[in-house]
Formats: C-alpha cells, sequence, structure tokens
C-alpha cells in the first residue's frame, strides 16, 4: 500500500470538503498524510483519525505556507504520490495538480477530480464525535425553545444577515462563536436546530456534508467557481 500526501494546509472549508477523499485513500489501505495549519491539528486529528496531519506553523512567506513546507514534509514522509488539491495558486499555478482541469470544474469538484475520487464522495463524510463536548457546548447556549443558528463569519467576510421579526418572536436565536476551539463541537447544535443560517464557509460546508435535513438559508460570498455544490435544500441568499 502507498503513502499518499494532501497540500491543502488550509482553509478549514476546503479540508472539510477533502475529508472524504482522504477517508476514500484509507479504505483502500493507503496511509495518508495531510500537512495542515497547526491550530487545526488538535480536533482534525481527532475528527479523522485514518489521517495523519502534520502541523504546519504560519509562515513571513503565504507560497512556503501553502505549497513549500508541506511539500518539504511529505517528502520526509517518503510520500509515493502527492496530490494538490488547489484549484488556484497565487503566483505560481506551475504547482497546480492539473492546470489544464481548472476552467472546467467548480472548487470542490476539481479536488475529487484530480485524486480520481468520484465526486459523490462528498456527501459521505464522516466525523468522529466528541459527545460530551458537543453538549456541553448546547447546554452553554441555554436555549430553552425551538430555535435559529446563525454562521455569520467566514475568511475576509462577515454577513450582515437581518434576522426576521417574526424568528425572534417564535424562536431563540444562536450565534455560532467562538466557544469552542473546534468546529465538530457545534455538530449536535446544528443538528438540533429549526432553521440554519450560514454563509458560505466551513460551518455551510459541514451542514451540507452530514446532509442535515433542516431547513437551510445560505448566504452566498464568492462568485462561480469558489461556490462549492450545495444540493440538500438550501435556500440561497445574496451576499449581505
Amino acid at each position: 500500500m502507498a503513502k499518499i500526501g494532501f497540500i491543502q494546509s488550509r482553509g478549514l472549508g476546503d479540508i472539510i470538503i477533502a475529508l472524504p477523499i482522504a477517508a476514500a485513500f484509507a479504505r483502500r489501505g493507503h496511509t495518508v498524510y495531510w500537512p495542515v495549519d497547526a491550530q487545526f491539528v488538535p480536533f482534525l486529528q481527532y475528527a479523522a483519525p485514518a489521517v495523519r496531519f502534520i502541523p504546519i506553523a504560519e509562515q513571513p512567506d503565504p507560497l512556503r505556507f501553502y505549497l513549500t513546507v508541506p511539500q518539504e514534509e511529505l517528502r520526509r514522509h517518503e510520500c509515493d504520490e502527492t496530490y494538490v488539491l488547489y484549484s488556484a495558486v497565487q503566483g505560481d499555478d506551475a504547482m497546480l495538480q492539473r492546470k489544464d482541469l481548472t476552467g472546467y470544474f467548480k472548487f470542490d469538484e476539481y479536488k475529487y477530480a484530480v485524486t480520481g475520487v468520484p465526486f459523490t464522495e462528498k456527501w459521505t463524510l464522516k466525523i468522529e464525535r466528541d459527545a460530551q463536548r458537543e453538549r456541553r457546548l448546547f447546554e452553554s447556549l441555554r436555549v430553552r425553545r425551538k430555535f435559529v443558528c446563525i454562521h455569520r463569519t467566514a475568511t475576509g467576510a462577515q454577513a450582515g444577515f437581518r434576522i426576521p421579526e417574526q424568528w425572534q418572536r417564535d424562536y431563540d436565536i444562536v450565534e455560532i462563536d467562538e466557544r469552542s476551539d473546534s468546529p465538530f463541537d457545534w455538530i449536535h447544535t446544528l443538528e438540533r436546530a429549526a432553521i440554519l443560517v450560514c454563509i458560505d464557509s466551513c460551518f455551510a460546508n459541514l451542514v451540507e456534508q452530514l446532509n442535515l435535513p433542516n431547513e437551510k438559508h445560505l448566504i452566498l460570498r464568492t462568485p462561480n467557481p469558489f461556490t462549492p455544490v450545495f444540493k440538500n435544500g438550501w435556500r440561497f441568499l445574496p451576499p449581505a
């Protein structure tokens, strides 16, 4: 069996999108090595124990953080094959896995296309969960009735979503914040919400790939092809 390396050190939403790719390789008996932002490693390693995550410290040169240092780490681990999962690399497109494919796929489809994993696998995400942490977080919210859960913040973006007056009357309102250092601690809360409102970011990807059946509203953030595929019955809102 082979040692497989992934290059996608950030962002977290992209990593969540690609976790089923790593799982597909692991099921075939391969060992997957994945250098990622050091702050993500503790919760990613718990959530996806089949992957060997390698912590990468922030670098003064972004290209070193996103490409050079991960390449060095994967060479050090003697990977047999390495996949660059980015569909765009500012300043060095020569490092892309398949530059000839970048104009034909949305960025999440691209990750699956270059690794040869069927895109339908995106919706088979499995997370190793910590029920105690999830429940403790939910209890800290002090929800007393059915509720709306809102995630407003993405990299470089803050959604100014206005909560409808009817929702304010009929529901408790929960805003996802930084009370936990793991986004996966919010899964129990996401599952229980009557309504979810997410900016296009890691929580929206998590909700989508876990196939949660709640009423869902997606706040759009980036133009095509950098909006991933959402197939699970979302209502789409313009950027706010």
